[in-house]
């Protein structure tokens, strides 16, 4: 990577413009810093929650941005529901 990228976090543009904190975007920031991808809702029980999937490779470029490290480390501090 180079410098621009290391203080901006995203490997590439497309990524940058495409990743969202709005929690109805495909590809969201959260707060634990993971990128997730939005699969959508799902109705469970007369609930209905967000299913969101953690990425490791950019969808544009195909670098790596998040390793299974780092997933775990970052799921540690998110609440999820079975």
């Amino acid at each position: 990577m180079t410098d621009y990228e290391d203080q901006v976090g995203f490997c590439c543009e497309e990524l940058e413009e495409a990743v969202s904190s709005d929690p109805e975007a495909s590809l969201i920031e959260h707060d634990s810093g993971l990128i997730l991808l939005n699969l959508g809702h799902r109705e469970e029980d007369g609930e209905t929650g967000t299913v969101l999937a953690t990425i490791r490779f950019c969808p544009f470029c195909g670098t790596e941005i998040q390793t299974d490290e780092d997933i775990e480390a970052a799921l540690g501090a998110v609440e999820t529901h079975d």
